[in-house]
């Protein structure tokens, strides 16, 4: 089972099961080197952290793409939650999309508040690919980004019955375009993401499980 999405080195308890496989995306130059101690990682500026980041960081992130093979760019996006500068955040993104393309990698993308904008510079990018974090968009955005090509990835929201909204985007998008993932949360709780998604799909939990690692498999080139 994979867990397309998991900080992994935020805790030394997070030990992922014998049988799982984790993708953990770095959120800047303070973790760049702790997360390539893991099989499947990915390296940018995390739009939280950008007002701690130079040039000169986005150069020697350019760098360690270059020599270290990371599966992904990331995590780096937008968030217009927080009271970060939205020039900046949005410098930060352009470069890293422009890593993406340069070296061509996924994406590995947080947007909160901010998915119009995200849709917008990803249109200007027609051959990138990746995936939308922690989805929290729209139906209408959802249909978007997945006609694009980038897939939508869910963790342990989507079993809060309050979400309605993500829990109706789950029931209507096509499973070829969803990830599951835990963020920040257990990475041993992934079964309770594919559990809750094959109840809102009315399918099984083994076709879920299934179709998730092939689209992991798929996006990041995971050999």
């Amino acid at each position: 089972m994979i867990n397309s999405h998991a900080h992994l080195d935020f805790d030394s308890m997070n030990i992922i099961a014998e049988n799982a496989v984790a993708i953990v995306p770095s959120i800047g130059k303070q973790n760049w080197i702790d997360v390539q101690m893991y099989p499947y990682f990915a390296l940018g500026v995390h739009p939280w952290e950008v007002e701690s980041h130079s040039q000169q960081d986005l150069d020697y992130l350019e760098y360690l793409i270059k020599c270290n093979n990371p599966i992904a760019i990331g995590e780096c996006g937008l968030d217009y939650l927080k009271d970060i500068d939205k020039e900046t955040q949005l410098y930060f993104f352009n470069f890293q999309l422009e890593l993406a393309e340069k070296y061509d990698l996924p994406l590995v993308i947080h947007s909160v508040k901010a998915t119009e904008d995200i849709i917008f510079l990803l249109k200007k990018y027609p051959k990138l690919k990746g995936e939308i974090h922690g989805f929290s968009g729209s139906e209408v955005q959802a249909q978007q980004l997945t006609k694009m090509g980038f897939y939508l990835g869910f963790g342990l929201q989507i079993t809060n019955q309050k979400s309605a909204k993500i829990r109706q985007i789950i029931a209507n998008c096509p499973l070829e375009f969803i990830l599951i993932e835990t963020d920040d949360q257990n990475p041993n709780d992934l079964q309770l993401v594919a559990a809750e998604i094959a109840l809102l799909k009315q399918i099984s939990i083994d076709t879920i499980i299934t179709q998730c690692d092939n689209n992991a498999i798929l996006l990041f080139n995971l050999k």
